[in-house]
């Protein structure tokens, strides 16, 4: 028996049969594509079904061919972490070469509920079955021109009758078009730069993780033509990504950079903002259309509704708690006050306001209300109303901070729209106050600090008790994110300090929000 390349030669009288090839590298693409890859695939010229046990022998000549030393070779030059030890190293090399071997490319597309879209059962029958699904066959052979062998689309591939595998694509979406070689856009409603404006790829939850994960994006008119020339392998490197930005709202540097591996550094109220436009067809989808941008697992349950959201928030806070889960504003969750309905609630990121702030990171939500280490609540009292100037449009009600000689003033006034039910709330609340969730940090963890001139996020309370320095508070829901300044104390005789340099030390106090009917619209 002779061994050439990791491939096994034997036979008799010199006719020599080729066996499977064996060494460290066929583990390795076993275990990459029974983990890291789609359950199915398309294979681009037959239209037929492979599936992931089928891959070793489509690509076992180009695995054989890996020589070891081709594998040191890579080892040495290997620099995404010069401290790592070989092991590692060896590793991500054996995992580099089999992502180049088993290259495929993926389609980004606006489902057509008129049409219809293709099924596996579709597709379980043969080619027959795929003539009248357009844009899959078109898909398909523009993928075989640019010379691949696999195609994966999510209408097809996944089939949605068998819960087991809907539930393993949608935790392993976010990875599998990350793995992609190259993710294809098809904008079904664009000819030109000037309609992704009203073009609806850009206003669907799904396709959000799919314009970050994907290494390499090509984007394609309604003709199937490509908006930037063939030249260029990804079209974030073009002037397309000055349209991206501008439609989505996400900053270059973050279309620009490698999300591969996840969206590091940005903030959950950050990645909401970029969800909060865009629309599901089935309610929990808001929700599992986020699962791989935030790297959480959640349970699928499809009929649950709007719960799926509030699951998805609470997992993350576990996971990454920070003040910013708050910084939402409009409807609460029908499971939690303390929660938003949708990403819709979450309004445009600042980064004036939203980086550099410690804020809220020690609280606990449970289903008595949220527990959380702020700074003291602010007192306010009502200043004003001013009355409806038209049929729905709600009252304009003026608040102002109390203070007096022990309490000097230091914040804004605020003013909040709200109906009838919750003024009536107001008015008829014992005390009124705000609370600040994303303060700045001091160097002991007891303490949180306010800049004067700075404005800040911040909760509306009411309690029905008296005042104590145990007050359980109950939550307002406003229409608009709430916002305070700090103003800096006021001196003896009126004047307020204005310094941007001054800050306000405060004490941490634990704020206990109890959840409530009133808390509701």
């Amino acid at each position: 028996m002779l061994s050439i390349r990791g491939i096994r030669w034997s036979g008799k009288k010199g006719k020599p049969v080729k066996l499977l090839p064996t060494g460290p590298i066929v583990d390795a693409f076993k275990e990459y594509i029974n983990n890291e890859l789609p359950t199915r695939f398309i294979d681009t010229s037959t239209l037929q079904f492979i599936s992931r046990k089928d891959l070793f022998p489509i690509f076992q000549d180009e695995i054989a061919s890996v020589t070891e030393e081709q594998i040191q070779e890579r080892i040495k030059s290997f620099r995404s972490d010069p401290f790592a030890t070989y092991e590692p190293r060896r590793a991500t090399v054996l995992r580099q070469i089999i992502q180049e071997i088993v290259q495929y490319v993926i389609l980004s597309h606006r489902w057509d509920d008129i049409t219809g879209e293709p099924t596996s059962q579709d597709l379980s029958g043969g080619k027959r079955h795929v003539a009248r699904f357009k844009k899959l066959s078109q898909f398909c052979k523009t993928s075989s021109k640019l010379g691949y062998k696999l195609a994966w689309v999510d209408t097809c591939c996944i089939d949605k009758s068998n819960a087991a595998e809907l539930s393993e694509a949608i935790h392993a979406m976010y990875k599998w078009y990350a793995n992609a070689y190259l993710c294809i856009v098809y904008l079904a409603e664009s000819t030109s730069y000037e309609d992704w404006v009203t073009d609806s790829w850009f206003t669907r939850g799904w396709t959000l993780q799919e314009l970050l994960a994907p290494k390499r994006l090509k984007f394609y008119d309604k003709n199937w033509r490509q908006f930037v020339p063939a030249g260029i392998d990804d079209d974030r490197k073009s002037d397309a990504i000055l349209h991206l930005q501008k439609i989505t709202g996400i900053r270059e540097a973050v279309l620009a950079a490698d999300n591969s591996h996840g969206v590091h550094g940005r903030s959950f109220w950050e990645i909401m903002s970029w969800a909060s436009k865009r629309r599901t067809t089935r309610t929990e989808d808001k929700a599992y259309c986020l699962i791989g941008l935030f790297r959480i697992s959640l349970t699928i349950a499809y009929g649950e509704g709007h719960q799926a959201f509030s699951r998805l928030v609470e997992a993350v806070s576990e996971k990454n708690p920070s003040w910013d889960l708050f910084a939402w504003c409009g409807q609460p969750s029908l499971y939690h006050f303390a929660l938003p309905s949708s990403p819709a609630s979450y309004s445009v990121f600042e980064t004036g306001i939203g980086k550099d702030r410690i804020g809220v990171q020690d609280f606990t939500i449970t289903k008595y209300g949220l527990s959380m280490k702020s700074l003291p609540p602010i007192p306010i009292e009502l200043s004003s109303i001013v009355a409806p100037e038209g049929h729905r449009k709600p009252f304009l009600v003026n608040l102002k901070p109390r203070y007096d000689a022990k309490s000097p003033r230091r914040y804004s006034n605020l003013v909040i729209g709200c109906g009838a039910t919750r003024l009536n709330t107001i008015r008829e609340a014992r005390q009124l106050a705000v609370c600040i969730i994303n303060h700045h940090g001091t160097r002991s963890r007891k303490q949180g600090k306010l800049l004067v001139g700075k404005e800040y996020i911040c909760f509306l309370l009411y309690s029905e008790e008296g005042e104590d320095d145990e007050t359980t508070w109950m939550k307002l829901t406003t229409d608009s994110q709430l916002r305070i300044s700090c103003l800096g104390p006021e001196t003896a005789s009126g004047d307020t300090v204005v310094r941007a340099t001054d800050g306000i030390t405060l004490p941490l106090v634990t704020t206990f929000i109890r959840s409530s009917k009133s808390s509701t619209w």
